[in-house]
């Protein structure tokens, strides 16, 4: 078996986009008719591989293939063979599952972009109607789902049919300008400022700078990337970065103090500030630089300076919990463990003999942390520090 028209990708084109027009322009009606073929190819090619590529094209990209991408993987270069293409081109088309993590966010990865997983579309894909015409192919980014405006042509995607108003999903329909009703897809929307200022980012070489805080912003906010107004609430945020978080945290820190029911000493980190450290993990890039908690470091450290040690205790002083600790002084909590029994860190309670401390443990003060942190320099590139060797 062998495809008679070889169809080349595009570099920046999606893996479902790439495998429906090499079916269309190797005459068979779509992805799913050539899908059918191949499962019985590669099952006999490979007994392993029945059923490695899906029958729907909405589940053929590797990252969906959970235990199974290996096989997904091996099916994906037999088809390279078959369309006579590099293996390596169609792969770089496809999301994969990354070791890189967004905070607690699972991450997938193409080439060299890791993105989080939240942030790509499930039940529906955006066209660009004028991108179309010029070249039937779809581009990966319209798969993000803070791409809203096409970048090229500024105008705004097109996201349902005017004619059934069911959203627009090239991966259903298996045709790019018509919708699965039959009707040709048209726009009328006006272009918004914001989303025109978010694709571009998000389709230029600044990309990877932007995903994380996303998905960053989202959560905090408690805000669905996918709603019409988020990338004019994100862009107005960022203008005045980083006066925005500056304000939010000052009211934090005068709330405290106003409402202190006990001692800052004994006042846990998160019952002023929340999960604020914790979710500033999720801002980070692909090269651990993560400028959500440079900031934050940066806030604590003039809180810290402007609030001396003194005789009564401060906000300075509150407890922070080992995850916390080794979130601001970019490390493992082992060695947050480490720094406490050799002395570096001390304990705001007394440990029993063999006591573990446990990751969620409110027992480091706040200052300590933050003097601690200062006291080692920055390292480039970004790497976890290792302040005390191993055992």
């Amino acid at each position: 078996m062998h495809f008679l028209v070889q169809t080349k990708p595009y570099p920046d084109e999606a893996l479902e986009s790439y495998l429906l027009r090499l079916a269309r322009d190797n005459s068979y009606n779509g992805y799913s008719e050539l899908a059918d073929i191949l499962w019985q190819w590669l099952a006999e090619q490979d007994n392993e591989l029945e059923g490695a590529l899906p029958l729907a094209l909405s589940k053929v990209d590797v990252y969906h293939a959970r235990q199974a991408s290996s096989f997904r993987i091996r099916a994906l270069k037999l088809v390279a063979q078959l369309a006579d293409v590099n293996a390596g081109d169609i792969l770089a088309l496809a999301w994969r599952r990354s070791n890189f993590k967004f905070g607690n966010l699972a991450a997938v990865s193409r080439n060299e972009l890791a993105i989080p997983l939240e942030l790509l579309r499930t039940d529906n894909i955006p066209v660009c109607i004028e991108c179309l015409t010029e070249s039937s192919y779809i581009p990966f980014y319209w798969h993000l789902k803070p791409y809203k405006a096409c970048h090229k042509h500024k105008t705004q995607l097109t996201i349902q049919c005017m004619e059934c108003h069911k959203l627009v999903d090239y991966r259903d329909s298996e045709a790019c300008l018509e919708c699965g009703c039959g009707c040709k897809l048209t726009n009328s929307e006006q272009l918004n400022d914001a989303d025109f200022k978010i694709a571009s980012a998000l389709a230029s070489n600044n990309s990877p700078k932007i995903m994380g805080l996303l998905s960053w912003f989202a959560k905090v906010k408690q805000l669905d990337v996918s709603d019409a107004d988020f990338n004019r609430t994100f862009v107005d945020y960022f203008s005045t970065w980083p006066e925005s978080l500056t304000v939010e945290l000052n009211l934090l820190t005068n709330n405290a103090r106003l409402k202190q029911l006990n001692p800052f000493n004994k006042t846990k980190f998160n019952s002023v500030y929340g999960d604020l450290i914790r979710d500033g993990q999720i801002a980070a890039t692909s090269n651990r630089k993560n400028k959500v908690l440079d900031e934050i470091i940066n806030y604590f450290v003039e809180l810290v300076d402007s609030n001396p040690k003194a005789k009564h205790p401060n906000i300075a002083d509150l407890l922070l919990c080992t995850f916390d600790t080794a979130v601001l002084l970019n490390t493992t909590t082992e060695q947050v463990y480490r720094l406490h029994q050799e002395g570096f860190l001390n304990c705001a309670y007394p440990q029993k003999k063999h006591e573990q401390l446990r990751a969620d443990s409110h027992v480091f003060y706040l200052r300590q942390v933050i003097e601690l942190q200062q006291a080692f320099a920055a390292e480039k590139p970004q790497t976890k520090k290792q302040f005390i060797a191993p055992w």
